[in-house]
């Protein structure tokens, strides 16, 4: 039996797709969120930085020696963007007035300081917005700070955690895809949980092979993120979390993975027998608009094939590597084409949807979700000064 929609649903889930005031303070609330940000793989070596976008604020993290550092992306003097590319490597230097950085975000060298501001660079007390950054295998997450206790990282991906962190260890930097979309975020998460539209939408791509069966298929909550694993084996996540953290797991069939607030990350079968990754990312733009990051690269574990299969991957691999970003690009075209149509018409939803068995975890997300906004709001009102000419809290119900 799904989980009914009126249960699931705020009565006015959908406000934040059509009212840029309720989209920005949902946004305010979520950038307290452990959200994906980047892979290491961009920050390797010291001074390496890449550029990314946190509840909509632009932010860039950089290395500083072996430890890992954010900041948003606005310089304090006149909120220039300090990065303007998508990652480099080099100090932290505003390109409009020189002001330079250093790794504590510390404004430690201002052109004509004394004759400006009539006193030293340090003791002027300019700093950079800092983002907390934690690592999960060679994924980056990042949140805002707040000023009382919260979970760390580990513990908001609880059994998740060992499992991103095994299929994140690619042997080389993933492929990347970035594709706009006309359309709120959320309805680009809610198409990715959905196993009801397949045969509808994507009948060239997937193939006309019916509808997926509940009975054959798992469905799994962790926390406040969820999973779909192709299979019936009891106990089929737990045992891939233990082997992941263990480092004996073995791809043996897809799986999908739902992070709040924003990634999905998936194990599948690239040409029926070799295993990739896939990470994206519904980034949030405006209340009607969003762009799909995605990333991916060969599974990292090690093949259960006979010799014969094994070892002609190193010539079919480069051939499969370029196929596959066409693909996506195709499949995800099919599912953007019906987010943009259901934008057109958000303005117009007044009630819940009717969920499906094959939809519950559409239902899990919008829970979760609200439960990050209701998170939020409480960082918000303990944090003296932080919701200053903000949007109310009465923009969304939570």
């Amino acid at each position: 039996m799904a989980l009914r929609g009126d249960l699931a649903f705020a009565p006015d889930w959908a406000r934040t797709l059509v009212d840029p005031l309720a989209f920005a303070h949902e946004q305010r609330c979520l950038s307290f969120a452990w959200t994906f940000l980047g892979f290491t793989h961009d920050v390797e070596n010291d001074g390496d930085w890449f550029r990314a976008s946190l509840a909509t604020r632009s932010v860039f993290v950089q290395r500083f020696g072996a430890e890992l550092k954010g900041f948003e992306n606005v310089c304090a003097h006149r909120f220039y963007p300090l990065r303007t590319k998508d990652k480099g490597n080099g100090p932290i230097v505003c390109g409009f007035h020189h002001w330079r950085y250093d790794g504590d975000g510390a404004a430690i060298g201002i052109p004509k300081c004394q004759e400006n501001f009539g006193t030293v660079s340090r003791a002027l007390g300019a700093r950079l917005n800092p983002i907390e950054i934690a690592t999960c295998g060679t994924l980056v997450f990042g949140r805002f700070p707040a000023q009382i206790r919260r979970e760390t990282l580990e513990e908001f991906l609880g059994d998740g955690f060992p499992i991103l962190a095994a299929l994140s260890r690619s042997r080389s930097p993933p492929q990347t895809l970035t594709m706009p979309v006309a359309a709120n975020w959320r309805l680009n998460l809610h198409i990715s949980l959905d196993d009801y539209h397949t045969v509808a939408l994507h009948p060239t791509t997937f193939g006309k092979n019916g509808y997926i069966r509940r009975e054959d298929i798992t469905y799994v909550r962790f926390g406040l993120h969820s999973a779909f694993l192709d299979t019936r084996v009891p106990d089929a996540f737990a045992r891939m979390s233990a082997a992941c953290a263990s480092g004996s797991f073995r791809a043996t069939h897809y799986c999908i993975f739902q992070i709040l607030p924003n990634l999905i990350v998936a194990l599948f079968r690239s040409d029926g027998m070799f295993f990739h990754c896939y990470f994206q990312q519904s980034v949030p733009v405006a209340h009607d608009r969003s762009i799909q990051s995605i990333r991916l690269f060969p599974a990292p574990f090690p093949a259960d094939h006979a010799w014969h299969v094994r070892w002609p991957r190193t010539l079919s691999d480069p051939v499969r590597n370029r196929l596959l970003p066409h693909y996506v690009r195709r499949v995800g075209r099919e599912d953007n084409d019906a987010c943009e149509r259901l934008q057109q018409v958000a303005h117009q939803v007044d009630k819940a949807p009717f969920l499906s068995a094959i939809e519950e975890r559409i239902g899990w997300f919008e829970q979760s979700y609200r439960q990050l906004v209701a998170e939020g709001q409480d960082v918000l009102a303990k944090s003296p000064g932080k919701a200053e000419g903000r949007p109310a809290a009465g923009h969304i119900l939570t």
